[in-house]
């Protein structure tokens, strides 16, 4: 999608700390500023409470598989706080919007976000703008979706020789996330998960004892691909046979024994 008018607006508190100095973040931002892309930038002590409201309110608009978690919580700094205001006092914010022929402003992005599990600092929010303008592209994220995808695409990341064999295909318990064949002839079932938890060892237990049942396949192997997994969880895993692997920055950790 092509833009007309972009316009990235940069709230900050000039009291706040940050991840790098402030004054620094700003030139950053300001560096974005191009013909087709205005740059503006609010500091807390000038700007109205209804303006702050209005930023929230965009915030807000933005699609959801687009802006991903922006309210204050589980020690990420994130745009919106925890009383549902602006959250200048842990970040600065950059709020991108599209602006179009006399219309509304239609915001875009906001900086910083969590999407999935792969947060976007303000820091990364400017790199990933350097790097799609003037395009704007789908924010990536890390979901179930895209473990998924990337199984299923490339096999060999999570196993050498693995091969994708099907998808959500229907046994008597329920339906696999993803079933692939190894190098020795094995089957091997995966449940996809963002945390793992008791529930996933149980769902893969169950699709393991179906899968049998439908197919007599006594070689075979259950495992659970997630982000993140606690220890519990993990030994009983190790305990049932299940083997555990976790994704982080596009790699593969197997966990268990």
């Amino acid at each position: 999608m092509f833009y007309q008018l972009l316009e990235i607006a940069a709230f900050y508190d000039k009291n706040s700390g940050g991840e790098k100095p402030l004054g620094s973040v700003l030139a950053e931002v300001s560096k974005l500023e191009a013909r087709d892309v205005r740059v503006s930038l609010f500091e807390k002590s000038k700007i109205s409470m209804e303006k702050m409201k209005r930023a929230v309110e965009e915030i807000r608009r933005i699609k959801p598989q687009s802006r991903g978690s922006v309210v204050a919580s589980g020690g990420n700094k994130l745009p919106i706080s925890g009383s549902k205001k602006l959250n200048l006092q842990n970040t600065p914010v950059l709020l991108v919007s599209e602006l179009g022929d006399g219309g509304d402003p239609r915001p875009v992005y906001v900086f910083p976000c969590k999407v999935g599990e792969r947060y976007y600092s303000v820091l990364d929010g400017i790199s990933f703008l350097k790097g799609s303008l003037p395009n704007l592209v789908e924010l990536p994220g890390e979901m179930e979706e895209t473990l998924m995808e990337t199984l299923r695409s490339n096999p060999e990341k999570l196993e050498p020789g693995l091969v994708f064999h099907s998808s959500e295909q229907t046994i008597p318990t329920g339906k696999t996330d993803l079933l692939f064949t190894d190098s020795s002839g094995s089957f091997l079932i995966v449940e996809v998960e963002r945390a793992a938890t008791d529930s996933a060892v149980g769902q893969i237990l169950r699709l393991a004892a179906g899968f049998e049942q439908n197919h007599g396949q006594s070689k075979l192997r259950s495992a659970i691909v997630c982000f993140r997994i606690n220890d519990n969880v993990l030994a009983a895993a190790n305990r049932a046979g299940i083997e555990v692997w976790k994704s982080q920055d596009h790699r593969f950790t197997k966990l268990t024994k």
